[in-house]
């Protein structure tokens, strides 16, 4: 990761993710003999290469390289002692390869709003955001939040707590 501070008001930064991916999957697949199995002149219609009717498959494989390299930057509007806000926007640069499990195949915009408060030992923050994709049949578009508060309790323990949520428009279901 890398960030800049251009100004007090202003940062700019990048991530470049190093990925390595790795997956291996078996099944075990079973000929159902629901309408062939009683007749001996049917019962060898459907088989496995090899005359089975059951057969183990496996596949496994493993990459590494860059993931999608996101880009982003932050801009303070306002702050005081007592609350601040800001505005940022992000690119996700589709640098990964997708075949390999490195990216996602899509290069995502995202514009968000940050905002917080210090109200003595209790520091409320929220950030609520907005993800357009390129290609909408890979990843949605995507309307994203973070809401919670850190509490200090005393000077050894803090209490904290973020909820987080993303909803997706039109996405597909499964």
């Amino acid at each position: 990761t890398f960030s800049y501070g251009v100004t007090d008001r202003l940062d700019i930064g990048a991530a470049v993710p190093i990925v390595r991916t790795s997956i291996q999957a078996r099944v075990d697949a079973t000929i159902n003999r629901l309408a062939t199995g009683g007749n001996t002149s049917t019962a060898g219609i459907h088989t496995f290469i090899g005359g089975g009717d059951t057969q183990t498959f496996q596949q496994s494989g493993s990459a590494s390289g860059v993931g999608d390299v996101v880009v982003r930057a932050k801009y303070r509007l306002t702050s005081s002692n007592v609350w601040g806000g800001a505005i940022g926007a992000e690119a996700r640069l589709a640098t990964g390869e997708e075949r390999d499990l490195l990216g996602t195949g899509t290069t995502q915009a995202r514009g968000f709003l940050i905002g917080s408060a210090h109200l003595g030992t209790f520091s409320p923050h929220l950030n609520a955001g907005y993800t357009w994709s390129s290609d909408k049949t890979l990843i949605p578009d995507e309307f994203n939040i973070a809401a919670g508060f850190d509490w200090a309790l005393n000077p050894r323990f803090t209490f904290v707590v973020d909820a987080l949520g993303r909803t997706f428009k039109d996405g597909q279901t499964l």
